[in-house]
């Protein structure tokens, strides 16, 4: 089979609903300017979908050439202007901080009117991004289709488990089999290094937010649980940067014999 592109997904603010885009730029750091905004709370926290599900309602597309940042709630007018950096925020995410800028415009508040509390934008410093833990994550349209099939029902939306590259024409979670490889994707080459355990914010509707699927269940059903997670999909690292296209070619690079 020939593993290909179906799409590519891009978040400007974290934990905002995906944005599809026809191509992109694979550097060390994942796609430019992916996750690059991060939503705080009043403590200085990083505010997510998993826990603010109406975050999902809102869609942000940004510019980085010119600066320019617009949001979208429930498909509403836009709200454009230049993302202009003020003074310095750090901000608790995860185990760590990080550090960026807070950013003066009117997204802060229409976000915070969105999410039902104040919010902050805060744009991360150079080379810093709020992705998880690796710049890539892979998923296949296959894998869905089989997790829906074990549980009596269609393919669940892939945008759920918000995957950097959604790819088809492979065999059902053969993208576990890849760890540990390099693999071609567009121009860019990738190492595939783990398989990526799953959260609760994989159960909320990628459009509404709102918990109507228990796909921690689903997937647990038929793929048991290891180290206390269930895992779906894998990550990557970037060896080689370039551009990708949706329709390019995804393969899994020659292993080198000793």
């Amino acid at each position: 089979m020939h593993a290909r592109v179906r799409a590519i997904h891009v978040a400007p603010v974290k934990s905002l609903r995906l944005t599809a885009v026809e191509h992109a730029r694979l550097d060390e750091s994942g796609i430019g300017f992916d996750r690059r905004f991060v939503l705080i709370d009043d403590d200085d926290r990083a505010v997510t979908m998993k826990l603010t599900g109406q975050l999902a309602r809102a869609v942000a597309v940004h510019d980085a050439e010119s600066g320019s940042l617009s949001l979208s709630i429930d498909g509403g007018p836009p709200l454009t202007g230049t993302a202009r950096p003020g003074s310095s925020q750090s901000l608790q995410m995860w185990a760590g901080r990080r550090h960026g800028r807070l950013i003066d415009g009117p997204w802060s508040q229409a976000l915070s009117d969105l999410a039902g509390k104040r919010l902050r934008l805060v744009l991360l410093d150079e080379g810093a991004t709020g992705l998880d833990m690796h710049p890539v994550s892979l998923l296949s349209a296959e894998s869905c289709a089989e997790l829906g099939a074990h549980n009596g029902g269609g393919a669940p939306d892939p945008r759920r488990f918000r995957p950097t590259l959604l790819i088809e024409g492979v065999e059902p979670h053969e993208e576990d089999s890849w760890i540990g490889r390099d693999v071609a994707a567009g121009e860019a080459v990738l190492r595939v290094v783990e398989r990526d355990p799953r959260c609760a914010i994989t159960t909320r509707n990628p459009e509404t937010g709102e918990r109507d699927l228990d796909t921690l269940r689903m997937i647990a059903s038929y793929r048991p649980p290891s180290q206390g997670k269930v895992w779906f999909g894998v990550y990557a690292t970037v060896l080689r940067p370039g551009t990708l296209h949706v329709g390019d070619g995804v393969n899994p690079l020659p292993e080198e014999r000793p």
